[in-house]
């Protein structure tokens, strides 16, 4: 029976997944600045007085991120690391919120 190093397997499964967490947050900011380029996309494109109910859905939920996102920036009582993190929940949520709504229902 070969004998295993503990340490030595836990090293390079500790190696392995800090790999993967650091591509994985390559790949949630890369997906969250997507989001904010279509978010403001949609933005442009929306009449400044919406006549339709979706596109007054979709105003007024844009127009929440920014107070959110406005609220936030206000708040002294947060880390940065913290707020870059609510930051991207708040244009997720706000993004997967407009595919909701553009869906056919």
């Amino acid at each position: 029976m070969i004998a295993v190093d503990e340490e030595q397997v836990l090293a390079g499964v500790r190696s392995a997944v800090l790999l993967a967490l650091d591509s994985r947050r390559g790949l949630d900011q890369q997906a969250r600045a997507v989001e904010r380029e279509a978010l403001e996309q949609i933005r442009k494109l929306l009449p400044p007085v919406p006549t339709g109910q979706r596109l007054q859905q979709l105003k007024t939920r844009l127009t929440r991120m920014d107070e959110a996102l406005q609220a936030l920036a206000a708040r002294h009582d947060i880390a940065e690391r913290s707020r870059a993190l609510e930051r991207d929940d708040i244009t997720w949520r706000a993004f997967e919120d407009v595919s909701w709504l553009l869906e056919e229902h």
